[in-house]
């Protein structure tokens, strides 16, 4: 008997759960903020970008995103009105991604990013420019280079003691899972499941006035040990006439757009 009456509180719990569920639908669909909401929610919305595959080189894609009417109508129920700037949305991923395809070579950054980013070994004349003009620069350090007080994203470039250099990373920074390759560490880097990155880009005394006239938006360039910091002042002032961003090399290899308002969906 008592069997019985736990299996009947049981039903007429989850029907009472399925019913109020289903009038707080009928509710939402007759409220004016509701309706506008989902009228005009595909006009936020911004459709995922694939990333590009050729041969083996990849340019990751971007995330898009979708309006989440129901909380964005919670998000607005008190100002009694339709306001865009409270809309929530849930992020939508590429169906072709850098995550699903590391074994591929970056070797520029997706257009849409409006930004370039740059790489350097440990020069300190070049890291010291970037520090003092509080601009993001990543660096291709070894085990005897390594600066676990640094503040700029640090790179294992190692191959003879690339997981000890891997180890400090870990414990004294950020570790960005990105190799820099080259002929004597591209198959460990494969074998650490790492991001490849490689340009063709190298500013240095002789290219930087070539590639001042054709900066464009993604671009990675190595910055070479022999560039004078004049020169390195000229370029940056041209990337940042052209309304471009410097981001740090991880940002660039992301697929996350830095919107408000966003939800993950996991």
């Amino acid at each position: 008997m008592k069997k019985i009456q736990i299996i009947s509180i049981s039903i007429i719990t989850l029907f009472s759960f399925f019913y109020t569920e289903k009038i707080s639908k009928l509710t939402l669909e007759k409220n004016e903020i509701y309706q506008e909401i989902k009228q005009h929610s595909s006009e936020y919305e911004e459709k995922y970008v694939n990333a590009i595959i050729d041969d083996d080189k990849i340019i990751p894609g971007l995330n898009g995103r979708v309006v989440n009417i129901k909380n964005s109508f919670y998000n607005m129920i008190d100002l009694n009105t339709f306001n865009s700037y409270y809309l929530l949305y849930d992020v939508t991923y590429p169906e072709v991604s850098l995550e699903k395809n590391k074994d591929k070579i970056v070797s520029q950054g997706n257009p849409q990013k409006n930004a370039v980013s740059f790489i350097t070994n440990s020069n300190n004349k070049v890291i010291k420019y970037f520090k003092e003009n509080n601009l993001p620069i990543s660096i291709l350090t070894k085990l005897g280079t390594f600066n676990k007080s640094s503040n700029f994203e640090q790179v294992n470039n190692e191959t003879k003691n690339f997981n000890k250099l891997e180890s400090l990373i870990n414990k004294y920074s950020k570790n960005t899972n990105i190799c820099y390759i080259n002929d004597n560490n591209k198959e460990i880097c494969k074998n650490h499941k790492k991001y490849l990155v490689r340009t063709n880009k190298v500013l240095n005394n002789q290219t930087f006035l070539e590639m001042k006239n054709n900066i464009a938006s993604g671009d990675i360039y190595y910055i070479d040990n022999t560039i004078d910091t004049k020169n390195i002042r000229i370029f940056i002032n041209s990337i940042l006439y052209k309304d471009l961003d410097i981001i740090s090399l991880s940002n660039m290899l992301s697929e996350e757009k830095n919107w408000f308002n966003v939800s993950f969906l996991v």
